[in-house]
């Protein structure tokens, strides 16, 4: 049997990339059936004929199988037409033959797309596909925001040139940041751990505080996403830093960064921070850790994270993090200006960052950025995102109820209006 690891390279060794245009057939009734495609972006339309009309059944986007009654029949009995611009894989069938032949898996995942398929089929007058006029309008919304984007980004370009001019110290924090008096718990020891780790830049050993996950408690998780945890704060302990280099970053980041960017950091990192904030400058935590010790860790690790062009998705979610220490030390409007600033850097990950992420990533980036509209009063490019979420089968309960929940606020607070 080939490994699953082979899989992908075979796929590719057997496959030619194709692009459709938006109205192009991809094959017609009739025709031999002799190719199977695979969806990589856009999206396509199937049609079958019954009783001398014709029916759409399935609309068929990124990861989906196109034509895969190609196994069992001679001719195409639908019709596929593109109706956004697509790329795709094509597949000649004996080739794809040969693949399922010698990976069970990937011959159990196109058996289930040909019994997915005939059960369509079969229940064909009970199928409701979402009005073609409401994708358009979706597309057209998404075009707005795009646009929206380039707006902001044309006139952040002129902001940064004077930006630049001004001593970089200064804007280290939000404006109007302060010094405060507040505390981790001395509790806190309870829920941690010390280990000892190297530093993925430059290998000098940190002592670091782990977190005993299986000693939390969550007691609620509010309406903006944030998961309020029994006598424990998280944002105390999310970020790691290493004295030597000072490296910085998110816990979850902490070994993701790739070795041009690491390389860069430990080359140059260091001398840049000290030429902005002085020599003297560095995160060391007192015991226990004072809130503003963690306010500098998360503004170095926004540094790095800028000065290594690293995924703007992870800014967001340090953004999103300083958002909740101003609430908590109820600084509503700093609180704002981050929360925008998580806003501004989730929109801009998930309509231009093309980098691969998985299904339930880009589930959880999508309902984010669902409820940062809404709480920036941008509910018209919240509930096109909602309204694909409710739709979508393969997303978790959870997801889906908290999507549906705001959906409904939103439709009767713009009732009132």
């Amino acid at each position: 049997m080939v490994k699953d690891a082979n899989l992908k390279n075979l796929l590719a060794k057997h496959s030619k990339m194709i692009e459709f245009k938006a109205e192009e057939k991809i094959y017609n009734y009739g025709e031999r059936a002799d190719k199977i495609y695979f969806i990589l972006s856009g999206l396509i339309r199937i049609f079958i004929k019954d009783k001398k009309q014709e029916i759409e059944i399935k609309r068929k986007k990124n990861g989906d199988f196109v034509g895969e009654t190609a196994f069992t029949a001679k001719n195409y009995s639908s019709r596929a037409e593109v109706y956004l611009d697509t790329k795709a894989l094509m597949f000649n069938v004996s080739d794809l033959r040969k693949i399922m032949k010698e990976n069970n898996s990937f011959a159990n995942k196109m058996i289930d797309n040909l019994s997915n398929y005939i059960e369509k089929l079969q229940k064909k007058d009970e199928i409701k596909l979402t009005p073609i006029s409401e994708i358009d309008k979706k597309i057209e919304a998404e075009k707005e925001i795009k646009k929206t984007i380039e707006t902001k980004n044309k006139k952040n370009e002129y902001i940064n040139q004077a930006a630049n001019k001004i001593k970089k110290s200064k804007d280290f924090y939000l404006t109007a940041h302060g010094s405060y008096d507040k505390k981790a718990s001395e509790d806190d020891e309870y829920y941690l751990y010390d280990k000892k780790i190297k530093c993925p830049v430059c290998s000098t050993e940190m002592n670091i505080k782990k977190i005993r996950n299986s000693r939390l408690r969550i007691e609620k998780i509010r309406e903006d996403l944030r998961q309020i945890y029994k006598n424990f704060n998280l944002y105390y302990y999310n970020i790691l830093s290493c004295s030597n280099c000072l490296f910085t970053a998110r816990r979850k980041d902490f070994h993701s960064f790739s070795k041009s960017r690491k390389k860069k950091i430990k080359n140059s990192f260091k001398d840049q921070i000290s030429s902005e904030l002085g020599k003297s400058f560095k995160i060391k935590y007192s015991d226990p850790r004072s809130i503003n010790e963690v306010f500098d860790a998360h503004y170095l690790a926004l540094k790095l994270y800028n000065f290594t062009d690293f995924y703007a998705d992870k800014k967001a979610f340090i953004w999103r993090e300083l958002s909740w220490m101003y609430e908590d030390l109820n600084e509503k409007k700093l609180a704002g200006k981050a929360s925008l600033n998580a806003l501004n850097n989730l929109e801009e990950f998930y309509f231009k960052d093309d980098r691969n992420s998985s299904k339930k990533e880009r589930t959880n980036i999508s309902l984010l950025l669902a409820v940062l509209y809404y709480k920036h009063n941008q509910s018209d490019n919240a509930l096109p995102l909602l309204d694909d979420l409710i739709r979508d089968k393969k997303i978790n309960r959870r997801q889906k109820n908290k999507a549906k929940d705001l959906f409904l606020k939103i439709r009767e607070e713009n009732k009132e209006d």
